[in-house]
């Protein structure tokens, strides 16, 4: 796929590391159509800029030499320059790891670190905007390069050409959204490492989602397979059929509980929900939702009229997901779960979501009950 060149503004202040064959120069550049002096010509240095960093080559090192007939005896404004395309290319290669930029995406961020952490209470959020990245365009370089300098030689100041590599989320994708609506963080135990590999990577996938106004996200179909041919490599514990094994997805079952919860506090509609055979360590019974790849989903829906944004990030022994969207000064969303062991593999456990708008009306939403019963089978340790 072709993708647009565009040439950026040039930073005369060299950021980053700069090899040290290329000669470096902090004076202010020369006027674009300054003419060489009487001798010396080919040791005249370049200006090349990428919109960061400034290059500043002998026109000798990019292969520049006299056209036949020229000199620097030649008077000003006769001389004639020619370029060796082959030398160029090596130059500009040489650089080209250095002019290299990933893509920043736009991002909603919480704007107080004052901000209550509760999980309970909306926090004010602002948009980070994001930039294009970009790598240097060898080939128009070249181009650019050997068309100046033949066409003007006394030229000193050259824009390279960049391939642009345009961030995915932008600002304007963002807009409406104000607050942090639903957080909620659960726990894992890094030591199990074919469990926690599983859950990195399914998180790293669903960071960053945007769901649209009245959109539907599905944790099963955006994290897709789970198996080695989909970079998942790492295996825990799953309960099938009665019993516990050791496969592929072992760890996806919290990655889904964790937004389930903080969906429920961000007052979002749940489509589908299943409870686990039995009880999990990482919340309280009756706050979990299960899901197995093409047989049970956790599904939410985005019934509010701004974009729904997913961050979900894990530090070393904890998934923490923040839903940003469009906030309701004054509303309080509470959570209210709670649960009963009736045997000693039975329990039982509701779950439901208490809002507060700013008027003082309470909305009621629907509950989660959920009933675990196993046999030995499905005992484990953690």
């Amino acid at each position: 796929m072709h993708r647009p060149t565009r040439c950026l503004l040039i930073s005369c202040v060299l950021l980053g590391t700069t090899p040290s064959v290329f000669a470096q120069e902090n004076t202010p550049p020369h006027p674009a159509a300054a003419a060489p002096q009487a001798a010396g010509r080919l040791a005249q240095k370049l200006r090349l800029g990428d919109g960061r960093q400034t290059w500043h080559p002998s026109r000798k090192q990019v292969g520049v030499s006299y056209a036949p007939g020229g000199s620097d005896a030649s008077p000003a404004g006769t001389f004639k320059f020619a370029v060796n395309r082959a030398t160029l290319r090596g130059y500009l290669n040489r650089i080209a790891p250095y002019i290299r930029r990933a893509p920043k995406e736009a991002h909603p961020f919480v704007a107080s670190d004052t901000a209550s952490d509760d999980g309970m209470s909306e926090v004010p959020a602002i948009i980070v905007p994001g930039y294009d990245g970009g790598v240097l365009n060898v080939d128009a370089a070249v181009d650019l390069i050997q068309k100046t300098l033949e066409a003007d030689p006394g030229m000193l100041h050259i824009i390279l050409p960049m391939k642009v590599k345009p961030a995915h989320i932008t600002t304007a994708s963002l807009r409406g959204i104000d607050a942090r609506v639903g957080y909620f963080v659960t726990r894992f135990n890094p030591g199990d490492e074919g469990r926690t590999d599983t859950v990195r990577r399914a998180i790293s996938i669903i960071n960053g989602t945007i769901v649209p106004p009245g959109g539907i996200f599905s944790v099963d179909k955006t994290v897709g397979p789970r198996d080695p041919a989909h970079g998942f490599n790492g295996k825990g514990h799953v309960f099938v059929d009665g019993h516990i094994e050791v496969q592929s997805g072992g760890g996806m079952c919290q990655v889904a509980t964790t937004i389930f919860n903080a969906a429920m506090l961000a007052d979002l509609m749940i489509i589908e929900r299943h409870q686990h055979v039995r009880t999990v360590p990482y919340v309280d019974p009756g706050r979990d939702s299960t899901i197995y790849h093409g047989q049970k989903d956790f599904r939410l829906q985005n019934n509010t009229t701004a974009p729904l944004y997913i961050s979900y990030k894990t530090n070393r022994s904890h998934a923490i997901v923040s839903l940003f969207g469009k906030g309701i000064p004054g509303r309080k969303v509470r959570l209210i779960s709670s649960h009963r062991r009736l045997g000693e593999r039975h329990f039982i456990g509701s779950f439901n979501r208490k809002v507060i708008m700013p008027d003082g009306t309470v909305a009621k939403r629907q509950a989660y009950h959920s009933d675990y019963q196993w046999t030995p089978d499905l005992d484990y340790s953690h």
